[in-house]
């Protein structure tokens, strides 16, 4: 698959109005692709839709759709069907420690993130196989190398991404075709994500910039032989390796935080359902949000995570 997008051919992209979702669409529409662009805001998701059209001269197809729910899954699974290139970024974090949430926070963030994006692959694949063409990208993270101390069930939902990817990419039906399948892994990435979801800065050694992570994995997909992982920093990919060959406890360092740092972080991370409203009228972190929310900034600085 070339690096500009072959006339008709279709990107699907979840989570797309902000963020990571926003500028890997934009990569996307720049090298020629029409997109398809599902989030839960028709709003941001019109502007988008609106710029890319004129900037670029693709169509642009805005679908509001809460991928949460079954109907928003069903409704954008007959649409990727017939994408050439899906982009499953779409996710949501919570982040509390696992006692600390709701089941039902716990339930959408889960059908978000694992359900979501299985349904997602599960329609798409077998026509890309049988087209002979295709990409999917599914956006993972850094925080899928390794026990967190929180966001416990965002640390394995990202998890459940990358080993889902490895283990379809792997198998020699797949391999053996012109078919592929790519986990980015994501770190401490600037995007409105942090802000929505009330997480303060990070060091800029710790920190990549949304557009320049969307070039990275854009360029990665669109290789006559995409890689099967995508961690686009140095310093990451580093921290990947370290983290997936390290005894489990070393890994998990943040759990030796005393109680009392625990609670106080808590205490400064009030926790808002997904969807819910935030003060100020803000929206916390839903199924427009970018991935990356709990990444591995986590292991390598103080007692929080990203």
């Amino acid at each position: 698959m070339s690096t500009t997008g072959p006339e008709g051919s279709t990107a699907l992209v979840t989570g797309a109005s902000y963020g990571i979702g926003a500028d890997i669409a934009r990569a996307l529409a720049a090298r020629g692709h029409h997109l398809v662009l599902v989030a839960r805001s028709a709003g941001p998701l019109d502007r988008l839709a609106g710029a890319l059209e004129a900037e670029y001269g693709v169509s642009a197809r805005p679908l509001a759709a809460d991928l949460s729910t079954e109907a928003g899954m069903e409704l954008t699974a007959a649409l990727a069907c017939d994408a050439d290139i899906l982009v499953n970024n779409a996710g949501a974090g919570l982040g509390l420690s696992f006692e600390r949430t709701t089941w039902e926070e716990e339930r959408r963030m889960l059908a978000l993130n694992v359900v979501a994006p299985s349904r997602l692959v599960h329609a798409a694949l077998p026509a890309m196989l049988a087209r002979g063409r295709g990409r999917i990208l599914n956006v993972s993270s850094v925080a899928a190398t390794a026990p967190v101390w929180q966001g416990t069930s965002y640390s394995a939902s990202k998890a459940y991404a990358l080993a889902l990817t490895e283990s379809l990419a792997h198998t020699r039906r797949i391999r053996t075709s012109p078919v592929a399948l790519t986990a980015l892994l994501l770190g401490h990435t600037v995007s409105e994500f942090h802000e929505r979801a009330g997480i303060p800065p990070s060091p800029p050694s710790l920190t990549l910039a949304s557009p320049y992570v969307a070039e990275r994995a854009v360029r990665a997909i669109l290789r006559r032989r995409p890689p099967v992982v995508c961690v686009p920093s140095v310093r990451y990919k580093v921290l990947a390796a370290l983290l997936r060959h390290l005894p489990r406890r070393v890994a998990a360092l943040p759990h030796l935080a005393d109680d009392f740092t625990l609670t106080s972080y808590e205490a400064r991370r009030p926790s808002y359902g997904i969807g819910e409203q935030r003060p100020g009228g803000r929206e916390s972190v839903g199924s427009d949000g970018q991935d990356g929310v709990l990444s591995a900034e986590a292991h390598g600085q103080r007692e929080r995570q990203p």
